[in-house]
């Protein structure tokens, strides 16, 4: 049972592999979810813009100089938006292989709707 006291882990499913496992483990979600709102509020000092993940990952990146994975970017993304920390402004951005995708803002936190 989770309790709001356990770290939260990155999901994998029964069926999936043992490395699947492995590999969830050694994601640190706070820190990745803290990466992803970092980069967020610095790309407001440049992009007027709502972002698609694959922009997020690119600046996460820049800052960590290194690669991350695009998955990893999307979920915390996900956790975020459910956290109330991000929206989707929107599903008019464009992935890299130019398929329609979900565009990201951070959320006007502490303010009456």
């Amino acid at each position: 049972m989770t309790t709001l006291l356990d770290p939260p882990t990155p999901p994998t499913r029964v069926e999936s592999p043992d490395t699947s496992f492995e590999a969830a483990e050694s994601v640190d979600v706070n820190r990745m979810q803290q990466l992803v709102l970092a980069a967020l509020h610095r790309m407001r000092t440049y992009r007027s813009e709502p972002a698609e993940a694959w922009v997020i990952q690119g600046e996460v990146e820049a800052h960590l100089q290194r690669k991350v994975s695009g998955s990893t970017v999307r979920t915390r993304l996900n956790e975020l938006v459910g956290k109330g920390f991000v929206e989707i402004a929107d599903r008019d951005g464009l992935s890299p292989t130019r398929h329609r995708c979900a565009r990201y803002v951070l959320a006007q936190i502490g303010k009456a709707a």
